[in-house]
């Protein structure tokens, strides 16, 4: 999960995004023009790193790669991920992601190619975005099943922003995970998240989480931190450092 996701509580499907859209919405870049470099790392051993160029032309994308320790049953999980997006129209955002995923389950080696689209509808004060995800059918044995998500963020004056969505199964109306999350973005340049999120009917403990972050930004380079808090007993904090260069 991206790191300003889960500082927000796994909240932004319906935001819009620059690399972390790779991994959550792939229209999320669609109304930026930018050219970033990413990097996250997740103690103890999972790390992603991506590239997204949306001001080459009218058709941007992003390239990612990611590697995952103890998912679970699984030992790790890695994979990558390339996108596409442009805007349908002025307030309308279309994007596609592919991706390849491997995996070792419990000594099994195994894989995944797969799709995922997403719509993203950019307003003056909001937002809102739909994800469909794993097209091709997924695969469990990675964690990797046919789900959609919604979501949308409001904003006051471009400086607090407030997150929520909904991620469930295909042909599923009840979701597994909902998550809410907010943003105050100072003139300052830093920014501070905090989120919450709950799962039902995934594992038999319907576990929750709260989390929060802080980000030190510049036109340049970024630097970001979150942590999440599960409200599970056994559970470690998990705590993910990013960076961010933009040109």
């Amino acid at each position: 999960m991206p790191l300003r996701e889960r500082a927000q509580g796994h909240s932004l499907t319906g935001a819009l995004q620059t690399n972390e859209s790779i991994y959550s919405n792939p229209a999320g870049t669609t109304f930026s023009q930018v050219y970033s470099l990413e990097g996250t790392y997740a103690f103890p051993r999972s790390f992603s790193a991506s590239v997204v160029d949306t001001q080459t032309n009218s058709l941007g994308g992003g390239l990612g790669y990611f590697k995952e320790r103890e998912m679970g049953s699984l030992d790790y999980r890695h994979g990558f991920r390339l996108t596409l997006g442009s805007r349908l129209s002025e307030n309308w955002g279309f994007g596609v992601a592919g991706k390849a995923l491997w995996a070792n389950n419990q000594g099994k080696e195994t894989s995944l190619k797969d799709l995922d689209s997403g719509f993203l509808w950019n307003g003056t004060f909001a937002s809102a975005g739909i994800v469909f995800r794993n097209l091709g059918g997924g695969n469990g044995e990675l964690q990797q099943e046919r789900e959609v998500s919604v979501g949308g963020r409001m904003n006051y004056s471009n400086t607090l922003f407030f997150s929520a969505s909904a991620h469930s199964k295909w042909g599923s109306f009840s979701p597994y995970e909902v998550g809410f999350g907010a943003e105050y973005v100072s003139p300052w340049y830093f920014s501070l998240m905090g989120g919450y999120r709950f799962q039902r009917d995934r594992i038999k403990n319907n576990p929750s989480f709260w989390s929060a972050g802080v980000s030190f930004l510049s036109p340049r380079l970024s630097l970001h931190y979150a942590a999440e808090f599960p409200q599970l007993a056994g559970e470690e904090t998990k705590h993910l450092l990013g960076t961010n260069l933009a040109f």
